[in-house]
């Protein structure tokens, strides 16, 4: 069965929230810290060499031809400045758009100042549907309702980690779930391991993934299908088999 409760958002994640809630929304400032901030990594080995070079000249020439030598690292730097910037600008505006969404999410699930801490007892084998980006999870809930996962396997969730090593098909989860982004930022499998009769399906298509989701009611990491788990089994099932 499920429950859910609501809790204080733990001090690490109130405090990662707070960094990207203190994000700097503005397009063109953000450009500007990361180029003259030489955070691209072109940019980056630019600012390492230069006063080498610069300390090298001073030895060997003296301080005119360092000089000379500065300014024109300067005026490069100029030059590097706005190229790099205009080739990089695509790039850029997609992570200041990734950043200030962000944002907006931080500072939603700041105001609200709690989390939803759920705890389910698992009484029969999730079912598991794996496809390119990771893995579908549908776990009985209880009550004619079906607890949805979507874990991704990019190496930012640590459920793919569980996943992989089977320690995911445990009886006990427990996660902790934000109430405005709905971003799940804790999760952990305990208890006895169930087990697994039946072989994993693939979504191996984009129109298998697309019919799965539209069957599922296309929700949302962590959501709870009001549908029972038998009966949403069988139907995804039959799309993919």
């Amino acid at each position: 069965m499920l429950s859910t409760a609501r809790v204080s958002i733990p001090v690490p994640v109130a405090a990662r929230l707070k960094t990207s809630a203190s994000f700097n929304d503005n397009v063109n400032d953000f450009a500007r810290e990361d180029l003259i901030g030489f955070k691209r990594p072109l940019a980056a080995a630019f600012a390492l060499i230069a006063p080498i070079v610069v300390a090298i000249v001073y030895q060997g020439a003296g301080l005119s031809a360092a000089i000379q030598v500065g300014m024109l690292i300067l005026a490069i730097v100029g030059v590097g400045v706005y190229l790099v910037g205009k080739q990089e600008w695509p790039q850029i505006v997609d992570e200041f758009q990734v950043h200030a969404a962000a944002k907006k999410k931080a500072v939603a699930d700041l105001r609200c100042g709690f989390g939803e801490s759920s705890f389910l007892s698992n009484g029969r084998s999730p079912r598991f549907l794996e496809h390119e980006h990771g893995v579908l999870v549908l776990a009985d809930a209880g009550d004619l309702k079906t607890l949805f996962f979507d874990i991704s396997n990019d190496g930012t969730d640590s459920r793919w980690e569980l996943y992989e090593s089977g320690e995911l098909n445990r009886r006990i989860w427990r996660w902790l779930r934000l109430p405005v982004s709905r971003e799940i930022v804790k999760f952990s499998a305990e208890g006895s391991k169930l087990n697994q009769r039946h072989a994993t399906p693939r979504i191996a298509s984009i129109e298998a993934w697309e019919a799965v989701n539209v069957a599922l009611g296309e929700p949302l990491d962590g959501a709870i299908i009001h549908r029972s788990f038998d009966d949403l089994k069988e139907s995804v099932e039959r799309l993919v088999n």
